[in-house]
C-alpha cells in the first residue's frame, strides 16, 4: 500500500529497506497491530537471484506469520532437483564426487514441521511483497531514500529524499535493513568487524532448460573444475534459471573482461555444448566478506539482516540469519511500544542476536576457506575428455583418496542443521556438531518440535505457538499455573497438553515437564522457562525470568486458550 500522506507518528516503526528482512519485520510488527513505513530506495525490485535456501527456521518462522508451508514448497525447486551437490570438471564430464545437499528427506519431519527449500530470492521477495502491499498496517514507498535522521526524547524525526523533494517522518524506532552498504550504519558510525574483502566473484546469471543435458545428475550445485570455467554452477530452477559464480583475489576482478561474449563463452564451457534457448540475464561483481556491526543498536535504531552481517555464501546462512534477527526484535519492539516491557528488553536484542550472527559467519568463512581443498581436483579438458587418460589420472599414486577427501571436507558447507535449529539465545557459542541437530527444552532454545494428533488434526506441537503472546506449556495436571496469566504484565496464552492431544504425553517426557510443571515459550519461539513442578518457588522462579527480561510494568494483559476451537496458527493465518 503507498500512501502519499509522509507523516507517520511516534507508536510507528520506520524500516528502511523493502528487501526479505525489512518486508520480513514490517509482517511480523502487523500482526502486533503496529503500524510501519517501508522506504525503499530502489522503484522496482532487483530480479537477479541471490540467495535460494530457505532453512527450517526460517520457514517455521515463515508459517508462524501466515505462511503455509505448502505455498512455500509452491515457488520452491522440487525437492527432487535440488537434493545433490556435484564436484565436476563441468556438465557433461565425469563426476569427481557427490554430496547430499542439506536435509530435505522425509526424515527430517522428526525434527520441523518445515524441511528446508530452495526458493529464489526474488520468488521470496515476490511473495513477502504481494502480503507487504495488502496489509493496512504498512505503507511502503518505493524511491525514497533515507538521508539522515534525529533522535529525541519520544522518537526519531528522519528525512527522507522522494526523489522530488525531501520530507520528514516521525517514528518511534528505526529499523535499519538496508543491506550490506547501509546508509542508516554509516551514518550512525557503527564500523564492521571481521575480514572484509575475502574473495571478489562475479555471477553471470542466464536462462537454460538443462533437464535433458542433466539426465541422472540433477542437483542444486555443481562445482567445476576445468580451468577453461573454473566455478560454481548454481541451479535455481532447472528449466530456466541458472547462475555461473566466479571466483577470484580481490585484486584480480576487473569488470572489463566480463563482456556479453565472454559470458556466453564461459557458460557454453561450463554446460558443454551450444544451448538453443539460451539468454544472459545479469551479469553483476560482489564481494565476499566475513564481518558483524560492532553494535546492533544504538539508541532508537536497530540494526537487522545484511545491514548487521556480511557473510560468505557458503552455507546459506545470510538470508536466514536476517529472518531470525526480525523475528528476536519484532515481539520486543511490540512489547515496549504496547507497555507490557520496558526498554530495557530492547538492550536483549542485541545480546542475543549479535552472537548468532557471530557464529554464522564463522562457519560460513570456515566453509569458504574449505574450497581450498578443492585444488585437489583440478581436471583440464586434454585429461576428462578421454575415458582411457582419466582413470589413468585418477588412479595415479593416491589422487583418488586425496580427492574423495577435499570433497568429504565440504559436507559441513551443504549440512548446518545443528546451527540451524540447535542455537541458544542464552548460549553465546554454539558447542555441537553442525551436521546433527539434538532437541533442546533448555533456556533460550527453540521450543523443540513433535507432532501431536487432536481429534482429526495433526499438528506441530510448534503450531500451539502465538508469535504475539508468551505460551504457557502445561501437563494435564498442571492447572494450577493458570492463576500465573493474571499475574504477569505480558500476554499469555495458557494450553494444557491433556488426553485430547495424542503424542502429547511422550512429548512432555521429551522435554522433561511433568504433568504438574510447565514450559514457558517466548513470542519469538524460544523458551523463557522451565520447571519440574507448581510450587511457589517454581513459580517465583518463572516470575524471575519474565521480570528479568521484560523490567517491572504496570499493564496487565493476558490471553488463554485451552485449543478447544483453533489452533494459535489458524488463527494467524486468518488474521493474515
Amino acid at each position: 500500500m503507498t500512501n502519499n500522506n509522509k507523516s507517520a507518528n511516534e507508536d510507528s516503526v520506520l524500516i528502511v529497506g523493502g528487501g526479505p528482512s525489512g518486508c520480513t519485520q514490517a509482517l511480523l510488527l502487523a500482526k502486533f497491530g503496529i503500524k510501519t513505513v517501508i522506504v525503499e530506495r530502489l522503484t522496482s525490485r532487483s530480479l537477479a537471484p541471490k540467495a535460494h535456501a530457505m532453512n527450517p527456521r526460517s520457514l517455521e518462522i515463515c508459517q508462524a506469520m501466515g505462511f503455509s508451508y505448502d505455498q512455500l514448497k509452491a515457488i520452491a525447486s522440487p525437492r527432487e532437483d535440488g537434493g545433490s551437490v556435484f564436484f565436476l570438471p563441468r556438465l557433461d564430464a565425469p563426476i569427481l564426487g557427490k554430496l547430499p545437499y542439506e536435509r530435505q528427506g522425509d526424515d527430517t519431519f522428526e525434527i520441523t514441521p518445515t524441511p528446508l527449500v530452495n526458493i529464489p530470492q526474488p520468488d521470496f521477495e515476490k511473495l513477502l511483497l504481494a502480503e507487504v502491499e495488502k496489509c493496512p498496517l504498512i505503507d511502503l514507498r518505493r524511491g525514497h531514500t533515507w538521508t539522515g535522521a534525529t533522535e529525541q526524547s519520544n522518537g526519531v524525526v528522519s528525512q527522507i529524499d522522494d526523489q522530488q523533494h525531501t520530507y520528514s517522518i516521525q517514528s518511534a524506532f528505526v529499523v535499519a535493513a538496508d543491506g550490506a552498504a547501509s546508509l542508516v550504519r554509516n551514518d550512525l558510525g557503527i564500523g564492521m568487524e571481521g575480514e572484509a574483502n575475502v574473495m571478489a566473484c562475479v555471477s553471470i546469471t542466464f536462462s537454460a532448460n538443462l533437464r535433458e543435458a542433466l539426465d541422472g545428475r540433477l542437483g542444486l550445485i555443481y562445482w567445476l573444475t576445468d580451468p577453461a570455467c573454473k566455478g560454481v554452477l548454481l541451479c535455481y530452477r532447472v528449466e530456466d534459471l541458472w547462475s555461473l559464480i566466479l571466483l577470484m583475489p580481490f585484486s584480480e576482478l576487473d569488470m572489463s573482461l566480463y563482456t556479453e561474449e565472454h559470458c556466453a563463452d564461459l557458460v557454453r564451457n561450463a554446460v558443454g555444448y551450444d544451448m538453443d534457448d539460451f539468454e544472459l540475464k545479469v551479469v553483476a561483481p560482489w564481494t565476499m566478506n566475513s564481518e558483524i556491526a560492532e553494535s546492533y543498536q544504538k539508541g532508537r535504531f536497530f540494526l537487522i539482516g545484511d545491514a548487521a552481517h556480511r557473510f560468505p555464501p557458503s552455507g546459506g546462512l545470510g538470508l536466514n540469519t536476517g529472518i531470525l534477527e526480525a523475528n528476536n526484535l519484532a515481539w520486543k519492539i511490540a512489547a515496549v511500544l504496547q507497555g507490557w516491557a520496558t526498554g530495557e528488553l530492547l538492550a536483549s536484542y542485541e545480546r542475543e542476536s549479535q552472537p548468532i550472527a557471530t557464529q554464522n559467519a564463522v562457519q560460513s568463512l570456515a566453509n569458504a576457506r574449505r574450497l581450498e581443498a578443492l585444488a585437489e581436483l583440478s581436471c583440464p579438458a586434454e585429461i576428462w575428455t578421454s575415458t582411457e587418460a582419466f582413470d589413468a589420472w585418477m588412479n595415479q599414486g593416491d589422487r583418488r583418496s586425496r580427492i574423495n577427501e577435499a570433497v568429504e571436507l565440504q559436507r559441513q558447507h551443504f549440512n548446518s542443521i545443528g546451527l540451524q535449529l540447535g542455537f541458544s539465545y542464552d548460549e553465546k557459542t554454539f558447542e555441537g556438531d553442525v551436521e546433527v541437530f539434538v532437541p533442546r527444552a533448555d533456556v533460550g532454545f527453540r521450543m523443540p518440535h513433535a507432532w501431536l494428533t487432536k481429534g482429526q488434526e495433526t499438528l506441530s506441537t510448534l503450531d500451539l505457538l502465538d508469535l504475539t503472546t508468551f505460551t504457557l506449556i502445561t501437563g494435564k495436571n498442571g492447572g494450577n499455573w493458570t492463576s500465573l496469566c493474571d499475574q504477569m504484565d505480558a500476554p499469555i496464552q495458557s494450553i494444557s497438553l491433556d488426553e485430547q492431544f495424542e503424542g502429547a504425553r511422550e512429548w512432555l517426557a521429551l522435554v522433561e515437564v511433568p504433568e504438574t510443571g510447565a514450559l514457558i515459550v517466548r513470542p519469538d519461539g524460544h523458551i523463557l522457562a522451565k520447571v519440574k513442578d507448581d510450587s511457589e518457588q517454581s513459580f517465583r522462579e518463572v516470575k524471575l525470568a519474565f521480570t528479568s527480561l521484560l523490567g517491572s510494568t504496570s499493564r496487565i494483559n493476558k490471553t488463554t486458550n485451552d485449543c478447544q476451537e483453533t489452533t494459535p496458527l489458524k488463527k494467524a493465518m486468518s488474521q493474515g
